[in-house]
């Protein structure tokens, strides 16, 4: 059915009535935002106390960053000229906008830069083996120590200090509290497989301080990834970009457009349906809403995370840049492998090539493979955060892995019963994936009530409202995935086979929907956190 509504790619996509179709489109949603934005600002505080509100922050679901930063920086890079000048343009529009979250912030970050970039051209110059080793292993202990220093040392001084006091040892611990860069896991990831592949000998370095600058802090990417190798982003950067194309920028819109709707619309609404529900397990605990809780929550980190995704690639896509995609319809994976062959792909491909291979991966026989592939995924959750749940959750899906390394469930179950067995393999392992996110998200205190909640089933009487948002929205979900899985693609890369008429009513729609369903309250990224 889904291929009698989505037609093929027109040839009228430029004609001057499609062109009539999406400045109308565009007026009527702008002129729509900036009347409830004025209105809403205006009415609630007299005169002009609304200003501060207009504080540019490194936001993408914030007005100003969408409505100043990005056009004001996407109308300076089209007037540059050269490819020098335009990647000056971006470092400096990139590490201004992360300025906003802290101006002491870009002292790491700037740190980075210059050490990795200093070490990589020592690494392309030197034949000298000994010497190369040692300058790449200094690499890797700076940046996971700055990770680590930053990111575990006041959590683990916390816990050596809760452990000593239960003990009752009569010591203490030197208690740390730094303040954690935003972003630092990811553009900790990007500088080391950049020095990695040229000890490898993999990649040479290319473009000057400032390009390695735009590669490495490029405002798209930078907070939440998608995680960029150096081989797929650098040579993009260094290369001569001309403006991009209205075909492009319509393209970038789409993608922008589709972010902001799964972010305002569905993650912040499964946020608010998390919360209560977590609120109602600890005081019913027999009530079964742990099912809600995690059901939601797992819708939750989906749309957030591919909202963000989609966004940055069309923001990147707006100047000259391709992002790699990073979800490619997780939640109907049918093992633990197809999983995260689909959830967060640049993070998998990273573990995957820069850990568990030179661990050894799969080579050396399968009691070295299972070892190989639970001290991954361990490292793998340590990396989302400090705390026990991150580690436990990295464990758990290490046993997943290794579990069905051992006993093949998903196979078995096709084997047997050919396409029945298929949807029962998806539907478990879509569901071990979601009691895997208790881990990652409730709290020491919520950590058993959640569980045991589990052993009961919610019931409408008392809680239908959260049963009915849930539902509510999870249906756009499901929907979309499904058509998503049936094409092979990302739902959002269906869009550009609609008639004109229907991708303008399509924009109009997502911008209404996110005009009136958003969530009251704007919540920022959840990775925005890691």
């Amino acid at each position: 059915m889904a291929k009698d509504v989505i037609a093929q790619q027109p040839a009228l996509r430029d004609a001057t009535w499609a062109k009539v179709a999406y400045a109308i489109v565009a007026i009527v949603c702008f002129a729509s935002l900036l009347w409830g934005f004025f209105n809403e600002q205006l009415t609630a505080t007299p005169g002009l106390e609304w200003l501060p509100r207009l504080r540019l922050r490194m936001e993408f679901n914030s007005i100003p960053f969408m409505l100043i930063f990005v056009p004001a920086t996407f109308l300076l890079y089209t007037l540059a000229r050269g490819t020098r000048l335009a990647n000056w343009l971006l470092a400096l529009a990139s590490l201004g906008i992360y300025a906003t979250v802290g101006v002491i912030y870009l002292v790491p970050l700037l740190f980075t830069c210059l050490f990795d970039y200093c070490v990589g051209a020592f690494l392309a110059r030197s034949e000298h083996q000994r010497w190369r080793k040692a300058a790449f292993a200094m690499s890797v202990v700076v940046q996971v120590g700055l990770l680590c220093i930053f990111k575990y040392a006041g959590w683990l001084s916390g816990e050596l200090n809760a452990a000593a006091t239960a003990l009752g040892l009569g010591i203490a611990v030197a208690q740390v509290s730094l303040p954690l860069p935003p972003g630092i896991s990811f553009y900790t990831f990007h500088t080391l497989s950049y020095t990695a592949d040229i000890y490898r000998r993999k990649f040479k370095p290319t473009g000057t301080f400032v390009d390695y600058v735009t590669f490495v802090a490029f405002f798209p990417q930078l907070i939440a990834g998608p995680i960029a190798r150096a081989s797929e982003l650098l040579p993009q950067i260094v290369r001569n970009r001309p403006a991009a194309s209205p075909q492009e920028c319509e393209r970038a819109f789409t993608l922008i457009a589709w972010g902001l709707f799964k972010k305002m619309c569905l993650a912040d609404n499964f946020g608010i349906i998390v919360t209560q529900s977590g609120e109602a397990v600890m005081q019913y605990p027999g009530s079964g809403m742990g099912w809600v809780y995690m059901y939601a929550f797992a819708g939750q980190i989906y749309c957030d995370f591919s909202a963000y995704t989609d966004i940055a690639r069309g923001l990147a896509k707006l100047f000259g840049i391709e992002l790699t995609r990073n979800f490619l319809t997780p939640y109907l994976a049918h093992s633990p492998s197809d999983f995260w062959q689909r959830w967060h792909i640049s993070l998998s491909r990273w573990l995957r090539d820069y850990l568990y291979i030179p661990l050894g991966g799969n080579q050396h026989g399968r009691l070295q493979t299972l070892r190989n592939l639970t001290i991954t995924m361990f490292l793998g959750g340590l990396w989302h955060g400090a705390g026990f749940g991150f580690i436990v959750w990295g464990l758990y899906h290490g046993l997943l892995l290794v579990l069905y390394r051992v006993l093949p469930i998903d196979e078995l179950l096709q084997r047997t019963l050919g396409r029945l067995g298929k949807l029962i393999a998806i539907m478990l392992m879509f569901n071990l994936v979601c009691v895997g996110w208790i881990f990652f998200r409730a709290t020491p205190t919520q950590l058993w009530p959640l569980l045991a909640s589990l052993m009961s089933f919610p019931s409408w009487h008392g809680h239908g409202l959260l049963l009915w948002g849930l539902t509510l929205f999870g249906l756009p979900v499901v929907v979309t995935e499904l058509i998503a899985f049936r094409h092979g693609v990302e739902f959002v890369d269906l869009f550009d086979r609609l008639s004109w008429p229907a991708r303008a009513l399509l924009y109009l729609t997502l911008f209404y929907a996110v005009l009136f369903f958003a969530a009251r309250s704007q919540n920022e990224f959840i990775y925005f956190q890691f």
